[in-house]
């Protein structure tokens, strides 16, 4: 009779050795020979520094995003922790809502072997707004910054000692948060930020920066760029001459600085904004028409079109104000000097103009707007400025597509009406 055969396999770990058992069963009751293989299973490699850094930064970044202060200074030394302090409340203030360290290649430091340093990549999102999830390109993915930390053991895990900047790949850096004590108020529509001897200006400032917010939602819709909120940096001298890079134009009174394809910061020039009211109005208005007019943009540079995004953002700035009945018209007369321009498109004052040249160009460029938008409406030109800002059309591809007209013809006439307006 032949003999039915079963095979029960087992595993069993004794002394580190798997131990893989076969047991051949004739039939119920009668056990054969049992046959033990060992196969060895190594030991599991003891964290490196370098492990046990990345695994630091990893707790690090989850306690910023949970709101836990005291474990996000954990991950970080003593003298650096009034630093840290900072970033995380104005981070938390920002509405941080992903933070992912990508730490390169790590090295033992020199005479500490027990420390590493490595380059370091942070990947940040501040609103929906600016993380929309899409996929592409990496102007279209989160803002990225780069730093180079070292890390050493103390009390039991591995913390930050020293951070350097590397600012080389991206000249908008310094941000305000990296690295600057800050302020903040937060409204239902705008965070203000601020250095601590800006701070008077936050509680003035916030009705007039909400209240341009809504202003802004009309254009905002006009462009396809509606914002749930906006950023706005109020810096010092000390500030507007760092933040971002730093700013050499004298007759530069804000800035929208693009982080990526979606996510715009503002700052603006905090002496400037202790005044008149309505000129506090119109800035706030203009730098957030630069966010609604900018924000998808697949470039990063406007310096040829600067007549075209500050125009635009004059004409948002100032409206239903017409351009040739502001303030800049007495220095665009002077700038004229009682000639018709050659052409709509106003050339660039240089960093050393005096502020009389960057008013008559600020106001040059709004009329050359304000002509296209008296001539075709505010969703022609809304889609000329498209064109060209965001997808980075030529003037004429642009004309021809939004206005049905080469753009030779649309300057020839705005010429004409500019002359009209101010002479």
């Amino acid at each position: 009779m032949r003999r039915i055969i079963r095979l029960l396999l087992s595993a069993l770990v004794v002394g580190g050795l798997a131990l893989t058992t076969a047991v051949v069963v004739n039939r119920p009751g009668e056990i054969a020979d049992v046959a033990i293989a060992a196969r060895a299973i190594p030991e599991p490699k003891p964290a490196t520094p370098y492990d046990q850094a990345v695994a630091s930064l990893e707790e690090h970044s989850a306690a910023l995003l949970r709101g836990d202060e005291k474990a996000w200074l954990a991950a970080v030394d003593v003298p650096l922790r009034p630093r840290y302090r900072a970033q995380f409340r104005a981070l938390r203030a920002l509405e941080v809502f992903r933070f992912d360290y990508h730490p390169g290649y790590g090295k033992p430091v020199k005479g500490n072997p027990a420390a590493v340093t490595f380059s370091n990549e942070i990947a940040y999102c501040l609103s929906t707004d600016m993380c929309p999830g899409k996929t592409g390109s990496d102007w279209q993915a989160p803002p990225r910054i780069h730093q180079r930390l070292t890390m050493r053991p103390v009390g039991g895990r591995y913390v930050i000692t020293k951070l350097t900047p590397d600012e080389t790949d991206n000249p908008n850096r310094p941000l305000p948060w990296e690295y600057d004590d800050l302020v903040a108020l937060r409204g239902s529509r705008v965070t203000l930020l601020a250095a601590p001897a800006q701070r008077h200006l936050l509680s003035k400032l916030l009705p007039s920066a909400e209240a341009a917010a809504r202003a802004n939602d009309r254009f905002a819709a006009l462009a396809g760029t509606p914002q749930s909120r906006y950023r706005i940096y109020l810096a010092g001298e000390k500030q507007w001459r760092t933040w971002y890079g730093g700013e050499d134009d004298n007759w530069v009174l804000g800035k929208a600085i693009p982080l990526n394809m979606y996510g715009i910061d503002v700052t603006l020039r905090a002496k400037e904004l202790e005044g008149d009211p309505l000129w506090l109005r119109v800035i706030l208005r203009h730098e957030l028409g630069h966010v609604v007019t900018l924000s998808g943009a697949f470039r990063t540079d406007w310096a040829e079109d600067t007549w075209l995004s500050e125009g635009i953002a004059e004409y948002i700035g100032w409206a239903p104000t017409a351009a040739g009945r502001t303030m800049r018209r007495s220095s665009v007369r002077w700038a004229l000097g009682g000639a018709a321009p050659k052409s709509m498109v106003p050339a660039r004052p240089g960093p050393k103009a005096s502020d009389r040249a960057g008013d008559a160009f600020y106001g040059l460029s709004h009329l050359a707007v304000d002509c296209m938008a008296k001539k075709y409406g505010d969703v022609k030109l809304m889609t000329f400025v498209r064109l060209v800002l965001t997808e980075d059309n030529s003037y004429d591809q642009a004309a021809r597509d939004a206005y049905g007209v080469p753009f030779a013809t649309l300057d020839r006439a705005c010429v004409k009406w500019v002359r009209g307006q101010v002479l």
